[in-house]
């Protein structure tokens, strides 16, 4: 199971800016800061009118951070890249 749980944010412009928080995976949590990129504000297109985002996130972690250590580093590298893409729907 992996998890992540915000702890702050930082606005840097108006459709950018970090979130921070706490990476859990396999049971071991480190922080971990996400770049994030507003990249749409806008009605939902299927007619119930509410404010629809669309955003995008992206961090770089260790394996080894994360007691992932298996094949290190003969087999497979420790960097891995997170790519988030979600849509959030304003719920009232």
């Amino acid at each position: 199971m992996i998890t992540f749980t915000a702890t702050g944010g930082t606005p840097m412009s108006d459709t950018h800016g970090t979130v921070t928080g706490d990476l859990t995976i396999r049971g071991v949590t480190q922080p971990v800061t996400l770049d994030v990129t507003l990249n749409k504000r806008a009605e939902y297109p299927f007619g119930h009118g509410k404010d629809t985002l669309g955003i995008s996130a992206t961090a770089e972690i260790q394996r080894s951070d994360f007691e992932m250590t298996y094949a290190l580093p003969t087999m497979v590298g420790d960097t891995v890249d997170i790519i988030l893409e979600f849509e959030a729907i304003r719920a009232d």
